[in-house]
C-alpha cells in the first residue's frame, strides 16, 4: 500500500514506511504451560459461482469475518501510532465507516504494540489484519527449505512460527461447524469451564474429542479439566500422542496454584489423525475413573479438590475439537449439555484466549515473482493454523503475469494490489490496464479483487479531493472490486521521506477534510453500494463516449440492460447476479467534471439509491453524474 515503482510518477512501496529491526525468534512451548492482462472473457455467472465455490474449498479457509459478515470490506492502512492507539481513536475509525485496519505505523515492529491495538480494537468494534513482527522478519530475511542457502529454516520451522504467531492473536475458542475448536492456550492453566458449575461435586463428564497435530514438533493433545476452582487449580487430564514408540498416553496433571504434578498412563494404540474419541471421566468422592471409547483406561485417587466445574484446556499451539458435551449427576440427571451449535455464552473462557478483533494475518506486502512460492506456503500454513480468518498478501502494481500466478497458487480468497493514480499533473491512465489484469486473474481463479486507493498526498502525487476518492472507488467497483482499502489514514511523518502531506488525520492527530469526505463516502455511498455489488459477477468493463480509451477498457457493446449510450465519457461495469439478472455500474470517467449521459434501457429498469438504501425506477435513462460518481442499474 505504498507508492509504486513502475508508475510514471511513483516510487516503490518498499522505499516508504519500512520499519527495520530484527526480532526475537519464537520460543519453545511447554506442553503444560503457556508460550515460553487485458479484460479477459469473463465466465458466466454460473461458472463464476462454481469457480468461487471451488476456490473457497481449495483455500482451506472461510476468509474470516471480513468476507462473511455481509458488509462490504472497507479498510485502512497506517492507523494511529502507538501513543494514539486508544478506544476513542478507534471509535473515530469506526465512525468514519471503516470496518478494519492493517498493521503498520509501528504496530508491526512489536508484539506488545500489536496486542494493545487488538485490545483497543476489540472495545471499539474494529477488526485488525495483523502484521506480526516475527513473521514479517522471517519472510523477508530467511530462506526456507534450502539448506544450501545461508539463513535457512525448514518448512516445519516456518509452520511452527506461523502457527505460534496466529495463536498469539486469534480467538482460541470458537464454535465451528457444530464443534468447539480450541486452537491454542496461554496463561496460567489455559482452562475454560462451564460458568455455572462451580458448586458441582460428583458427576460424569462425557464428550467427543479430536486432537490435532499442531503442537511443537507435530504432537497432538486434547485436555479436559474437572473440579475446576480457577485456571491455576484443577485436575487436567490430557489425551496425547506423546507416549513412547509413538503410542498414545493419558497424562494426568494436578494443578495447584498454577504448578502441575504430572503422571501418565500408557495406552495400547496410536491416535489416528481425523478420528474422534469418546471420553468419559467420572468423579466420585476422591476417585476418578476415565473411559475412552467405552474402555476403562485409568482409575485415580486424589483429595486436592472436592468440588468445581468441568471444561477443557489446550496450551501453546495445541489444538483440538470437542463436541457432544454431557455432564450428568450421580443419579443420571443432566447438569449440562452442549453440542456447540450455538455460541459459547455458557462457558467461562480462559484468560489470554485471543482477540475478537482478529480478522487474519497480513503476511507480506508486494512480493516479487520469485517470492510467490514462499507466499503460497506461508498462506497455506496460516490457513491451517486458523481457517476462520483471512491470510492476506498484497501484490505490486504493474505485476502483469504475476497476478495470474498469485491468484492460481496462493490460496487466499483475496487478490489485492495497490496503485495510486492521482498524480501531480493528472491521473495515471495505467490504472485501467492494471485493473483489467487483476480482474482477469481474480475471475479465472475465483478470488475477490481488492485494491488500495490513494487518500494521501506524497512525492509527485496530489492530495486527493472528494471527487478523487469517489473516482477511484467508482472505477474500482466497475472492475468488480470486492474490497476497498485507504492508503493512508494517519499521515506518515514527513521525516520518513517521500514528502507525505495530508491524509485523513494529520501527523498531529487532527481530522482533515479528507476524513470528513471519506466518512460521508463510506457511510452513505460505498458501504450500501458495495453490499449490493458483493453478490455480482463481472462480465465486462467498457468505455462509452471516450475518443481514445486507455488500455484495459473494452469498447461499448449492447446487452439486454443497456442497448445504447450517448453523452459524456463513462465507464460501464457489466455484471450478472446469481439469477442471471443484468446489472451495470455507470461510472463517470472524469474526476473533474459532471457527466451527462443518456442510456437506452428496457422498460422497468431500476437505479440504486445508496444513501437511502433502496431501488427506484431508472426512468428515461438520463443520468447526471458528479465528478467521480457512479450509479448502479439493474433489469427487472
Amino acid at each position: 500500500m505504498t507508492p509504486e515503482s513502475d508508475q510514471p510518477h511513483g516510487l516503490s512501496r518498499r522505499s516508504i514506511l519500512q520499519i527495520g529491526g530484527a526480532l526475537a525468534a519464537a520460543g519453545v512451548v511447554n506442553p503444560f504451560g503457556g508460550a515460553s492482462a487485458a479484460n479477459a472473457a469473463a465466465p458466466t455467472s454460473t461458472a463464476a459461482a462454481a469457480a468461487v465455490a471451488a476456490a473457497g474449498a481449495a483455500t482451506g479457509t472461510t476468509g474470516g469475518p471480513l468476507l462473511n459478515d455481509g458488509r462490504f470490506p472497507i479498510g485502512l492502512f497506517w492507523p494511529p501510532p502507538p501513543t494514539e492507539t486508544t478506544v476513542e481513536r478507534y471509535r473515530e475509525i469506526a465512525e468514519a465507516g471503516f470496518g478494519y485496519v492493517h498493521g503498520g505505523n509501528y504496530s508491526n515492529s512489536d508484539v506488545q504494540i500489536t496486542t494493545h491495538m487488538l485490545r483497543v480494537a476489540d472495545e471499539a468494534g474494529v477488526r485488525v489484519l495483523v502484521e506480526d513482527p516475527d513473521i514479517k522478519w522471517v519472510l523477508k530475511n530467511m530462506n526456507v527449505g534450502d539448506p544450501a542457502q545461508p539463513n535457512t529454516i525448514s518448512e516445519d520451522e516456518l509452520r511452527q512460527r506461523i502457527t505460534a504467531a496466529v495463536n498469539r492473536y486469534a480467538p482460541a475458542w470458537r464454535a465451528v461447524g457444530g464443534r468447539l475448536h480450541i486452537s491454542s492456550g496461554s496463561g496460567n492453566g489455559s482452562i475454560g469451564w462451564v460458568a455455572e458449575g462451580s458448586a458441582w461435586t460428583d458427576y460424569t463428564f462425557a464428550f467427543d474429542t479430536e486432537p490435532l497435530r499442531t503442537g511443537v514438533g507435530g504432537y497432538a493433545q486434547a485436555g479436559w479439566a474437572f473440579r475446576v476452582k480457577d485456571e491455576g487449580n484443577a485436575y487436567v487430564w490430557l489425551l496425547s500422542t506423546q507416549g513412547s514408540n509413538g503410542k498414545a498416553v493419558l497424562k494426568k496433571a494436578v494443578f495447584v496454584n498454577g504448578a502441575p504434578t504430572v503422571t501418565q498412563v500408557a495406552l495400547p494404540y496410536q491416535l489416528e489423525p481425523g478420528k474422534s474419541y469418546h471420553v468419559e471421566t467420572t468423579v466420585s468422592g476422591s476417585t476418578f475413573t476415565t473411559r475412552i471409547d467405552g474402555v476403562l483406561v485409568d482409575t485415580t485417587t486424589d483429595t486436592k479438590f472436592a468440588s468445581g466445574s468441568a471444561g477443557f484446556r489446550e496450551a501453546g499451539p495445541e489444538s483440538a475439537y470437542f463436541d457432544n458435551v454431557v455432564i450428568t449427576g450421580p443419579g443420571g440427571a443432566t447438569l449440562f449439555e452442549d453440542d456447540f451449535d450455538g455460541g459459547l455464552s455458557a462457558w467461562r473462557l480462559p484468560a489470554g484466549s485471543g482477540y475478537a478483533s482478529f480478522a487474519g494475518m497480513h503476511l507480506y506486502d508486494e512480493p516479487g515473482v520469485g517470492q510467490l512460492p514462499l507466499m503460497a506456503k506461508a498462506v497455506a500454513m496460516a490457513n491451517a493454523a486458523y481457517p476462520d480468518a483471512l491470510s492476506y498478501v498484497n501484490m505490486l502494481p504493474g505485476f502483469g503475469a504475476g497476478y495470474e500466478q498469485a491468484a492460481r497458487d496462493i490460496q487466499s480468497p483475496v487478490l489485492s494490489f495497490d496503485r495510486y493514480p492521482i498524480v501531480a499533473n493528472g491521473e495515471d491512465l495505467g490504472y485501467f490496464q492494471n485493473w483489467a489484469e487483476v480482474r482477469a486473474a481474480a475471475l479465472k481463479h475465483g478470488r475477490d479483487s481488492w485494491v488500495y486507493i490513494q487518500s494521501v498526498g506524497y512525492a509527485n502525487h496530489a492530495i486527493p479531493t472528494k471527487a478523487d476518492i469517489l473516482w477511484q472507488i467508482s472505477i474500482s467497483l466497475a472492475y468488480g472490486c470486492k474490497g476497498i482499502q485507504y492508503f493512508t489514514y494517519w499521515t506518515p511523518d514527513p521525516a520518513r521521506g517521500e514528502a507525505f502531506t495530508t491524509g485523513l488525520i494529520t501527523v498531529e492527530g487532527k481530522r482533515t477534510a479528507l476524513y470528513r469526505w471519506s466518512k460521508e463516502i463510506n457511510t452513505t455511498f460505498l458501504a450500501p453500494l458495495g453490499k449490493q455489488m458483493l453478490g455480482l459477477t463481472s462480465t465486462a468493463v467498457q468505455a462509452a463516449g471516450i475518443a481514445s480509451p486507455p488500455a484495459g477498457l473494452d469498447p461499448f457493446a449492447a446487452d439486454g440492460l443497456v442497448s445504447a449510450v450517448s453523452g459524456d465519457p463513462v465507464v460501464l461495469g457489466r455484471f450478472t447476479d446469481s439469477d442471471g439478472t443484468l446489472h451495470t455500474l455507470v461510472a463517470n470517467y472524469s474526476r473533474h467534471e459532471r457527466a451527462r449521459v443518456r442510456l437506452t434501457l428496457p422498460a422497468g429498469a431500476d437505479a440504486y439509491v445508496p444513501d437511502e438504501d433502496r431501488w427506484e425506477s431508472a426512468g428515461d435513462g438520463q443520468l447526471n453524474l458528479k465528478a467521480g460518481e457512479s450509479v448502479l442499474l439493474r433489469a427487472r
